[in-house]
């Protein structure tokens, strides 16, 4: 039996129907919200933020930089690959990312040269 990915869309979103409070804002870094800033105002090429639908909300899984430099340009919408999900299973993903990065960084080094 196969599992079936997550249904992919692309869309434009209006950055108000967007839940940012799965990152706090306390965690931006203002040097890459700036370096964000300066490439959407040359128009450079810039991936679309992560979003999740649970059928109500959209909630921001990741580029909460890039969501934050369009906010402080004025910009009312954003480019957004949307999947369906949940609050609660973002924070599964979560953990598991964060018990991968522990199993990782307790690994002995590898000795450089």
């Amino acid at each position: 039996m196969t599992s079936r990915a997550p249904k992919r869309q692309l869309r434009r979103l209006q950055i108000q129907r967007i839940c940012l409070d799965f990152q706090p804002p306390e965690n931006l870094l203002d040097d890459s919200v700036a370096e964000y800033m300066e490439r959407m105002r040359r128009r450079a090429k810039i991936g679309p933020v992560l979003v999740c639908y649970d059928g109500k909300d959209y909630i921001l899984k990741d580029g909460f930089h890039r969501v934050e430099a369009a906010r402080r340009l004025g910009r009312k919408t954003i480019l957004a690959e949307v999947t369906p999900g949940t609050r609660s299973e973002m924070a599964a993903e979560f953990q598991r990312f964060l018990a991968a990065l522990k199993a990782d960084l307790a690994k002995p080094a590898k000795p450089i040269g």
